[in-house]
C-alpha cells in the first residue's frame, strides 16, 4: 500500500491515537512524546493493511520485538499476552474492520 496516500495516514493517526490512550508502558504521563509508538504504529498498520486478524498475541509479539519481555530481551518468545493487550487488540480489530483497501 502507498504510505503517502490520506487513507494510510487516517489508518496511522487511528493507530496512534488508541496505541496512546491504551500506553501498555505507562511512558506518556511521565514525558513521552505523543509519538512515542510510531514503530509499533507501522507493525500494526501492516497488519491492518495485509487484512490479518489482529489478535492479543499480535500485539505481544509486536511489543516483545520493540520492548522485549519483562527483563527488556527481545529474544526468544514473547510473554503471553496480558489483558491490557487483549483491549488494545480489540480496538485495532474495530480499526481494520473500518479500513477499506483499494
Amino acid at each position: 500500500m502507498d504510505t503517502t496516500i490520506p487513507d494510510y495516514t487516517t489508518l496511522r493517526t487511528a493507530i496512534t491515537e488508541r496505541l496512546n490512550a491504551h500506553d501498555l508502558l505507562g511512558l506518556l504521563p511521565h514525558g513521552a512524546p505523543e509519538d512515542e509508538y510510531d514503530p509499533e504504529t507501522e507493525d500494526f498498520a501492516a497488519l491492518i493493511t495485509a487484512d490479518t486478524p489482529i489478535t492479543p498475541e499480535d500485539v505481544a509479539t509486536v511489543w516483545h520485538k520493540w520492548f522485549g519481555d519483562s527483563q527488556g530481551n527481545t529474544y526468544g518468545e514473547p510473554e503471553p499476552a496480558t489483558t491490557k493487550m487483549a483491549a488494545l487488540a480489540a480496538d485495532l480489530q474495530y480499526i481494520q474492520s473500518g479500513f477499506v483497501q483499494y
